[in-house]
């Protein structure tokens, strides 16, 4: 059953970057992102009035919502819709793939839990490559805007490592509605001041596929995505739940071929075998 959830998880997830692609076209980043915490609390707050539950009243409850809030929720996604301006859907996706190299340092750093075997050490330095080599054709043309998209998107995979660990820890006995509902709640509290104060966005007007792809990455890559996401967190481990990320780049590089025309070059796809390589290697 928790291999099931974590397939559903990735896929929801892969469709993340292509419904963000399409959407901050349109929208600044910050707005995108406040307005997609604030639906998605909004829903959750519905789910759970109706389900019955309550929320935690203590101070070091929303103390950790709030640390989630920021960081499997404000910041990675300010920086993934920020860097899909600069690069496709598919290579943002291809470079989250680095998180579960990021949760395994992490959790040897922060926790006892894991030992950095030689296996996983060599996994950590394959995942490396990988991402050397994708990166390398802007290294060497200088410090671009498709460069510094691209490591926006591998900051955004630190911190979700970090939000995976600390999950763990401090989020350990809470029922998923209720953590999901807290992060996004406290997520959308701190971005939206953000949103009016650095976007101003009062006079966009998005079309009907932006609209669509802001409702989709709401309710299925968010409020769904994240009942699962701490229901495993729960369940298992967080490094098991960060190989959500095998699943993730095959199904957003498939659909931004598929949707938006993105084209896979051998680079990437060279990339992806051994980034997919270093996170097997680090799992064993």
């Amino acid at each position: 059953m928790d291999i099931v959830m974590l397939l559903v998880l990735g896929s929801l997830w892969g469709s993340s970057y292509l419904f963000i692609k399409v959407i901050v076209a349109e929208v600044p980043p910050m707005t995108l992102v406040a307005g997609r915490l604030l639906l998605s609390a909004s829903l959750l707050w519905i789910v759970l009035r109706v389900s019955g539950r309550s929320m935690p009243r203590s101070r070091s409850a929303w103390g950790a919502f709030a640390v989630m809030g920021v960081l499997n929720g404000m910041l990675p996604y300010s920086l993934i819709s920020w860097g899909e301006q600069y690069i496709p859907s598919n290579l943002a996706a291809l470079l989250q793939a680095t998180t579960p190299l990021f949760t395994i340092l992490l959790v040897r750093l922060l926790t006892a839990e894991e030992r950095l075997t030689p296996t996983r050490v060599a996994g950590v330095l394959i995942g490396f490559v990988g991402v050397g080599i994708l990166m390398l054709p802007d290294l060497r043309q200088g410090l671009r805007a498709s460069l510094f998209g691209q490591l926006a998107i591998v900051v955004s995979s630190i911190s979700y490592a970090g939000a995976a660990v600390f999950a763990r820890s401090r989020l350990r006995g809470q029922p998923a509605l209720v953590s999901t509902t807290g992060q996004m709640t406290m997520g959308a509290l701190l971005t939206l001041p953000l949103s009016l104060l650095i976007d101003r966005p009062f006079g966009i007007s998005p079309s009907l596929p932006a609209v669509a792809s802001w409702l989709g990455l709401s309710i299925l890559g968010t409020v769904i995505a994240y009942v699962i996401y701490y229901t495993l967190i729960e369940r298992t481990s967080a490094t098991f739940v960060s190989t959500v990320t095998y699943i993730i780049p095959i199904n957003g590089m498939i659909l931004g071929a598929l949707v938006l025309s993105e084209s896979l070059t051998p680079t990437a796809l060279v990339s992806l075998g051994l980034i997919l390589l270093g996170v097997l290697l680090v799992r064993r």
